[in-house]
């Protein structure tokens, strides 16, 4: 099955051949623009549209959009609470547990557990 004939020229092939434009969608959306471009920002779209960059694009006005908004979000960090340690040993103790491990213990065990005395701050 041939899918196209055309004649070497260095390492590129060449076709000779009618080029047919079958459909255009032309879109006047900045917003849509502005979704493709990776939610470029309205200065940089305005750069684009000067050197005719965007074709049959009018204005650049960008509606609010939300995937930026969210996108811009930030973690809010915890408050520093301030709390004394503890005077006595075994007064509070801190747990924590991890696994199941793909790799059994000598033991054959998958978890591992961690008890943190509070007071001295030893496991």
């Amino acid at each position: 099955m041939t899918i196209a004939r055309g004649k070497k020229s260095g390492t590129l092939y060449k076709t000779a051949g009618a080029c047919h434009l079958i459909a255009v969608a032309a879109n006047e959306n900045p917003n849509l623009w502005h979704q493709r471009l990776g939610h470029m920002s309205e200065k940089g779209m305005k750069i684009m549209h000067s050197k005719g960059k965007l074709p049959g694009l009018q204005s650049i006005e960008i509606d609010m959009c939300e995937d930026c908004i969210l996108g811009k979000q930030k973690r809010v960090s915890f408050q520093t609470s301030r709390r004394t340690p503890k005077k006595e040993k075994l007064e509070l103790i801190h747990s924590d547990v991890w696994g199941p491990t793909t790799i059994s213990s000598i033991g054959g065990k998958q978890y591992f557990v961690t008890f943190i005395d509070d007071h001295p701050r030893k496991v």
